[in-house]
């Protein structure tokens, strides 16, 4: 799998996914960005900007893990020859860290990579728990 073309990112980011699910961050986010613009909104807390608060929120979940298997299906798959994006389902059954329960996550997620010098890295990743439709009165504020 060679990180020098955007499939091979996105093969090597399930494979990190598993590593994550058991609670080891580090392969995951091996393959994000370094620089300054590198953002992350996964589904347990703000919109994080920075190498260093990407790196903190992607330990802070990996800790919920402590096993499990996802699967994934692609909704929408796109590249250009420097950014490419992937919107997916991920489908996962997780052992939680604190109880030693298993259950499952779902999650809605969009990627955004580029290229950086001769390899892809993921410059964004956004997921949340919204798989089904839902009304206005959801979303609006009171």
């Amino acid at each position: 799998m060679s990180l020098h073309d955007v499939d091979g990112l996105i093969d090597a980011y399930d494979e990190a996914l598993q590593a994550f699910l058991n609670g080891d961050p580090g392969p995951v986010s091996e393959l994000f960005s370094r620089r300054d613009d590198v953002t992350l909104a996964n589904p347990l807390g703000p919109p994080q900007r920075g190498w260093g608060d990407v790196e903190r929120a992607i330990k802070d979940a990996a800790a919920n893990f402590k096993g499990g298997s996802c699967r994934v299906e692609d909704v929408s798959r796109f590249a250009t020859p420097d950014l490419a994006y992937v919107v997916r389902l991920e489908r996962a059954e997780v052992q939680l860290a604190v109880s030693g329960e298993t259950a499952p996550v779902s999650l809605r997620v969009t990627m955004i990579f580029r290229r950086e010098e001769d390899n892809w890295k993921v410059a964004h990743r956004h997921a949340d728990s919204i798989m089904t439709a839902r009304p206005i009165s959801a979303i609006v504020e009171s």
